[in-house]
């Protein structure tokens, strides 16, 4: 079967703006992605990890695909490259192509056809609970108009170990497959059709139409991929504590085009611990224990894998790093726990006992026992402390008079949550008003085990505080210590300012005056506005930082294209103390005239008699930016095939320093988008291939037909073209 369009394309530009949807990335490695990302809870007993397949491009971590698969974050691993499977969903065969013909002892043996660009995770792991299972969703640019053909892509999740005796390699079972069932996820198995509970398409409007299904516009800006599964579930038994091996992967059949991707859940490869625990101090969101005041208790809650169907027994012990004694800091616990069936949690009191000895913070840490070790023991701590005194810090202060300011305690000691009651009547613990004449506010905090304390602010009255800034300054000269700018008042304090009328970030809690402003570029330095500690302050002047004693001038020639090295950086006046040395940041035999250079950013450094260093920073940007446009590259907008040896054939012609490395595909439709002409994978020579105008042998009528060009350039990116030529006999 031809894979082809079932209607004329609309060609989209790939400008195109698209919403936040699947966002790729290749910055984990393979290590990482399974520990710190697929594997749930504190036990990682997993290790031989290795991948399969191009790891830079075809594996990765996704994230924001809550919207659309309904899966936050995880891996991605694809026949292609991850970056394609972000939106919109504007291209109806989206496909990045390694052309890798593979054979996989496990894939062989569900494939329709010929494997191609195999790619995968496999790794060993070693489970705690007697039951294995994470979420995934299958995704490909197949659906949906290649339900039910050779073009099945397929993945699967192939278990081996102790207890498993499978079809597959060291006797695996594939556990990619519709829960409860041994109906393994593929396109031809869920889709459209078949199970289509499980399935949700993304069909373009074309594609939509070919397949008679509804068009689904909902999560064409969030990802590419023409179709989906809904959140699936792997499950399968093991024995805890031995070895088992899995390999997770996936690849395209019949050909290499059309990419499919799986999408792994991140942390919900779970190894079987029963139970998660938490420590919770109720009334107060510290995890902090207090003698004769507060209680706390652990929650241990049933874990999803762990059927709410039975009794949930969870053993524990009292770690030997605990400081606080059982019987003698709290109440006798015991060393196991059971969640009864049919419940979700089991709460375990922490009854703490009144020693009346100051012996400061100490602490109780459970830790769970399971049947095999950990890498890392689940462990959870509860702080137990004594309630004691606290007190308020006050500090007299000057404010403006009629100037809105705030009072925030500063409390030493004590638990939370605090109560707050000022003299004026407000409950709040920030206190903000404004006054005419010096006075005082008196404030008293009650913490969560009742006990007070009260403190007394005593407010004068200030002047009006200025930040100064004036003068004019020689850039070597203060590009060490800054710009001296002078603060009254009270700190800390806060400026903002501007330089050449460009507005910077605010500097906030400066401490001390004066302070010297980082001084990094020639222009006019000026102070905007100006706060103190409590008080709107005056911002008063501005500096001017130049190069002292240097006269410089450029012209810049912009290049053409973003890939030609015709652009220049031309000096044309210097004057500066000599002698003086000029340094680019890229090697040059005329360092008064830079040429044949791209597009980018290009420093200039001068080092003047002085010593001074002078550094001046150029962009080049191109004019153009179509990768299509800056390569020598043409394709006929009209041909005559009849035969008299004249522009008989229409065909892509390449220039001799084209960066095109070769064509992708190149298609001809017919006004009813019908494929009249098709050739995949070849670089132009002499004008071939070409369409010689026949279809099925036969020439065709007189008129205007569409094309489609996808190119690949030298740096493996890929480009989509179209456009119409005029046929005429």
């Amino acid at each position: 079967m031809i894979k082809s369009l079932s209607f004329l394309l609309a060609l989209f530009s790939a400008s195109v703006l698209f919403a936040q949807g699947i966002q790729p990335s290749s910055e984990l490695t393979v290590d990482e992605l399974v520990r710190d990302v697929f594997i749930k809870g504190n036990c990682r007993n997993v290790s031989d990890i290795s991948s399969l397949g191009n790891e830079s491009l075809s594996i990765g971590e996704f994230t924001s695909g809550n919207e659309v698969i309904s899966l936050s974050d995880g891996i991605i691993i694809s026949t292609g490259d991850i970056d394609l499977a972000k939106g919109p969903n504007t291209t109806n065969e989206a496909t990045f192509a390694f052309d890798i013909e593979s054979i996989d002892p496990d894939l062989s043996q569900v494939a329709s056809g010929t494997l191609f660009d195999v790619t995968g995770i496999e790794f060993d792991f070693v489970p705690i609970d007697d039951r294995v299972f994470f979420r995934y969703v299958f995704a490909s640019e197949e659906y949906c108009e290649f339900v039910g053909t050779s073009f099945n892509d397929v993945f699967g999740f192939f278990v081996s170990g102790p207890g498993i005796n499978g079809p597959f390699s060291d006797n695996a079972i594939n556990v990619a497959t519709l829960f409860g069932t041994d109906i393994s996820v593929s396109i031809n198995n869920v889709n459209h059709l078949s199970n289509s509970e499980f399935y949700l398409g993304n069909e373009t409007n074309i594609d939509a139409e070919a397949c008679n299904v509804t068009f689904n516009g909902g999560f064409q800006e969030l990802i590419e991929y023409d179709g989906f599964t809904v959140p699936l579930v792997a499950a399968f038994d093991v024995i805890p504590c031995e070895t088992y091996h899995i390999r997770l992967v996936i690849g395209d059949v019949g050909d290499p085009n059309l990419d499919s991707a799986v999408f792994l859940e991140s942390n919900s490869f779970d190894l079987g611990e029963k139970t998660d625990i938490r420590v919770e101090v109720p009334g107060t969101d510290d995890m902090v224990a207090i003698e004769n005041c507060a209680n706390a208790q652990y929650v241990f809650t049933r874990n999803s894998s762990n059927s709410i169907n039975e009794d949930c027994t969870v053993d524990f012990i009292i770690s030997p790093e605990s400081t606080a004694e059982n019987g003698v800091d709290f109440e006798q616990i015991p060393t196991s726990i059971t969640i009864p069936a049919g419940e979700t949690e089991f709460i375990l009191p922490i009854n703490v006992l009144e020693d009346n000895i100051t012996e400061g913070p100490e602490i109780l840490k459970l830790e769970f026992l399971y049947q095999c070790d950990c890498i890392d023991p689940v462990v959870s701590d509860l702080i137990i402390n004594e309630s004691g005194d606290f007190e308020v810090n006050i500090e007299n202060i000057a404010v403006c008079a009629d100037q809105a300011f705030t009072l925030i305690p500063d409390i030493m000691g004590g638990v939370e949550p605090f109560e707050f009651v000022w003299n004026t009547g407000e409950q709040t613990e920030a206190l903000e008003t404004t006054i005419s004449n010096a006075t005082s506010f008196e404030v008293t905090i009650t913490d969560f085990c009742n006990n007070s304390s009260t403190g007394v602010y005593n407010i004068g009255i200030q002047d009006i505080p200025s930040a100064n800034l004036s003068g004019t300054f020689d850039l070597c000269e203060v590009k060490e210590t800054g710009l001296p700018v002078t603060l009254e008042g009270n700190a800390p304090w806060s400026i903002l300012y501007s330089i050449n009328g460009v507005e910077q970030e605010p500097i906030d809690n400066i401490p001390t005056s004066p302070f010297f402003l980082e001084t990094m570029e020639e222009g006019t330095y000026e102070l905007l506005s100006f706060t103190d500690a409590y008080c709107m302050g005056n911002a008063v002047g501005s500096a001017v930082v130049e190069y002292a004693n240097l006269d410089l001038e450029v012209d810049l020639v912009q290049p053409s294209c973003f890939n030609k090295k015709d652009g220049a950086i031309i000096i044309t006046q210097l004057e500066a103390i000599e002698p003086f040395t000029i340094e680019w940041n890229i090697e040059s035999d005329d360092n008064l005239n830079i040429q044949n250079i791209t597009a980018g950013t290009y420093t200039l450094r001068i080092i003047d008699g002085n010593g001074c260093i002078i550094e001046k920073v150029y962009e080049l940007e191109a004019l153009s930016n179509d990768p299509l446009e800056c390569t020598p590259l043409y394709i006929p907008n009209i041909f005559t095939p009849n035969n008299d040896g004249i522009n008989d054939r229409f065909s892509i012609f390449l220039g001799s320093l084209s960066n095109i490395e070769r064509v992708l595909s190149f298609q001809i439709y017919n006004r009813w988008g019908e494929l009249v002409y098709e050739e995949n994978n070849f670089v132009p020579e002499n004008g071939l291939p070409a369409w010689n105008g026949n279809f099925k042998g036969e020439p065709v009528s007189t008129g205007v037909y569409a094309y489609k060009i996808n190119v690949m350039f030298n740096d493996g990116s890929t480009f989509l073209k179209g456009g119409n030529v005029t046929l005429m006999r």
